[in-house]
């Protein structure tokens, strides 16, 4: 049998490790497309549900004429806007939610009622004008999709109901709805109410418009991610489902209780709750994805650590094959992910290409100890990529710690080799 050089053997698998980049960053995008198909799914519902929801409110605006005299001395009169939040503000909110299909793709839905009441402090406005009508002036709240309102809502302050027009006359809020108001400042509103049924997709969020806001929610959902500017004060989350409590004041936000004219952005303030999907299997088998290279790397490097040792060599042809076998596994994997949960997909799949490759081994080697090897190597890589991905937020450190155990490992297989008669002659070892 021909002799080949190890150099050229060291080259010839590089060379096939960097070509298998291409398929492996094919199948990348392979994920990617499928995770924009669910996107669509969920933007084809939402189009005949509602969105992700914002719930701000309320914001008073007391609104007067104001003389002015122009260069000429001609009078004119101008309107002035003063916005007041709330004093205090309470929402109690349950969330019921609802999971919808477009073909295999889930999306989750909720309906909520919800109860916003709390107090108006207009001190200020009487004080400053002690004896003046503000016959324009409105009360506006922010809803992101009015079409999640699922009947006609109604202000109560002071006891006196209020008609809801939808739209917004300010640009401190971007979709919503108001009523009109005749303050006067003998007679200002202290305490207002409304309660809202509400439809909504994944996210539901609050902005803390008050001096001091509370938002109490209840769920039967039990796997809630928690999102936004603030973190719950107090959450219980069971099998049964969630609740939750946030408690914020004015010194936490970066705008005032009142301006005039000034336009302030209340939204980066917001936070609230988005109902999770229990496995996001796109985002999980493109983490999965990421590690492809390092699985190769270490498989080839298993093959040469057994041609070493074992005087007995695998064409290149066949280092690619076992290349492309590996790389299907995480196409294997995003397909049966679509249907069963992530753990049972990646332990089939796993499964499957441990055995292919262990087979195709044995058939190249004849060797049973051999296959046995690589299949137990295969298990313990697959396990240890498994482990990396449920420990998110230490995976940099289990894998480095792994890296440098299989490095030593290496290392101390290798100490009796010498590496200059291996490099300069040619191995004396036969290709099957």
């Amino acid at each position: 049998m021909k002799k080949e050089s190890v150099v050229l053997r060291i080259i010839l698998i590089a060379s096939i490790i960097i070509l298998l980049i291409i398929p492996l960053l094919m199948v990348q995008s392979l994920i990617t497309d499928r995770q924009s198909y669910r996107q669509e799914a969920v933007y084809e519902i939402s189009k005949s549900w509602a969105g992700m929801q914002t719930i701000a409110g309320p914001i008073i605006t007391a609104s007067r004429k104001v003389e002015k005299t122009d260069n000429k001395g001609n009078k004119y009169f101008v309107e002035k806007n003063e916005n007041y939040l709330p004093e205090t503000l309470i929402i109690d909110v349950e969330v019921v939610p609802e999971k919808r299909y477009k073909g295999i793709y889930e999306v989750m839905l909720y309906k909520s009622k919800l109860k916003m009441s709390g107090t108006i402090n207009l001190s200020k406005l009487k004080e400053k004008y002690p004896d003046e009508k503000f016959d324009k002036s409105y009360i506006s709240f922010n809803i992101s999709d009015l079409r999640g309102i699922q009947k006609d809502a109604e202000l109560i302050l002071d006891g006196k109901k209020y008609k809801l027009t939808p739209g917004l006359k300010d640009n401190v809020f971007r979709n919503g709805f108001y009523t009109d108001l005749n303050l006067n400042t003998s007679d200002l509103p202290q305490n207002f109410e409304i309660e809202l049924e509400l439809n909504g997709m994944e996210n539901l969020e609050f902005i803390p418009l008050g001096k001091f806001t509370e938002v109490n929610t209840k769920s039967s959902w039990n796997n809630p991610s928690f999102e936004g500017a603030f973190l719950p004060l107090s959450r219980e989350i069971t099998e049964d489902g969630f609740t939750a409590q946030w408690k914020v004041n004015y010194f936490n936000r970066s705008y005032p209780q009142e301006w005039e004219e000034k336009t302030y952005d209340p939204f980066p303030s917001a936070f609230g709750v988005k109902l999770l999907v229990p496995v996001d299997e796109y985002q999980k088998t493109m983490r999965t994805s990421k590690y492809g290279l390092m699985i190769i790397v270490l498989t080839f490097l298993s093959f040469f650590m057994i041609e070493l040792f074992s005087k007995k060599v695998i064409h290149p042809v066949q280092y690619l094959l076992v290349g492309l076998a590996l790389i299907i596994f995480y196409s294997i994997l995003l397909a049966i992910s679509e249907y069963i949960l992530f753990q049972y997909s990646y332990l089939i799949s796993s499964l499957l290409i441990i055995a292919l490759i262990g087979f195709y081994i044995k058939s190249i080697y004849q060797s049973r100890q051999i296959s046995i090897i690589i299949t137990g190597m295969l298990m313990i890589f697959y396990s240890f990529m498994y482990v990396i991905l449920q420990l998110q937020y230490y995976s940099l450190l289990i894998g480095n710690v792994a890296l440098f155990i299989i490095l030593a490992a290496v290392m101390f297989f290798t100490r009796k080799i010498n590496w200059f008669d291996v490099l300069s002659s040619k191995s004396n070892v036969t290709k099957n």
